[in-house]
């Protein structure tokens, strides 16, 4: 008996688009496809025929498939972006502040693709270990700066200078990322304390964020 293979869905049909819809359409089928086929198995060939566009017309925007790649790691595991943060929202007190940046946390993460992008991010990081490097130099670790120089500033403004949040910027992420993993493992309805991960466990995570952000650092040390 001759198992015939699925038919695959006809291509879209190809049309001229801005540049920014182009590349939005192209990096939306890069992540479907590497969704479906993992990293090393899928082909320019592939991506360009899901977004309607001929071979030739995707390496007109992107050279190789690790820029493709690099270039969804950017769009959708990219940080809040913080450059407001020394007006802290309007906020004049460290809850104020706190609900603010989860707030902004929130915001990234409920961007589409970011779930299924960190997925791939994890499931493929021993293949790839040169994209994933290169939007930790790139994406990530500028982010952390800009992070710890914002926090910083608006501690000092709230007259908490010397905070453990300021000490170890990297705990205003950690909540977020905790949430992620857990999605990853156990589902989206998996659980972690009295709210669901969905909902990121708003309350405690603000009041984390405050009460870190209104703690001396010394304190860490008695």
């Amino acid at each position: 008996m001759t198992v015939l293979a699925p038919e695959r869905s006809p291509a879209p049909p190809r049309q001229r688009l801005p540049p920014e819809v182009r590349m939005r359409q192209i990096l939306d089928a890069a992540q479907q496809e590497f969704a479906e086929r993992g990293f090393a198995a899928t082909r320019m060939d592939d991506i360009a025929r899901r977004c309607g566009l001929s071979k030739g017309g995707l390496y007109a925007h992107f050279a190789s498939k690790d820029e493709v790649f690099e270039a969804l790691l950017s769009r959708s595991l990219s940080l809040p972006d913080l450059q407001d943060l020394p007006t802290l929202g309007g906020a004049s007190t460290a809850r104020g502040v706190a609900e603010w940046l989860v707030g902004q946390v929130e915001a990234c993460l409920h961007l589409p693709g970011t779930a299924a992008t960190f997925r791939l991010l994890v499931a493929e990081s021993e293949r790839v270990p040169h994209l994933v490097q290169q939007w930790q130099q790139q994406v990530l670790e500028p982010h952390q700066r800009l992070l710890a120089e914002s926090l910083a500033r608006a501690a000092a403004h709230l007259g908490c200078a010397d905070s453990l949040l300021v000490r170890h910027p990297w705990l205003a992420m950690a909540p977020a990322l905790h949430t992620m993993v857990t999605q990853l493992l156990f589902g989206k309805d998996a659980r972690c304390g009295p709210s669901t991960v969905d909902d990121l466990a708003r309350d405690g995570y603000v009041e984390m964020l405050a009460v870190l952000l209104a703690t001396p650092a010394n304190t860490e040390r008695m």
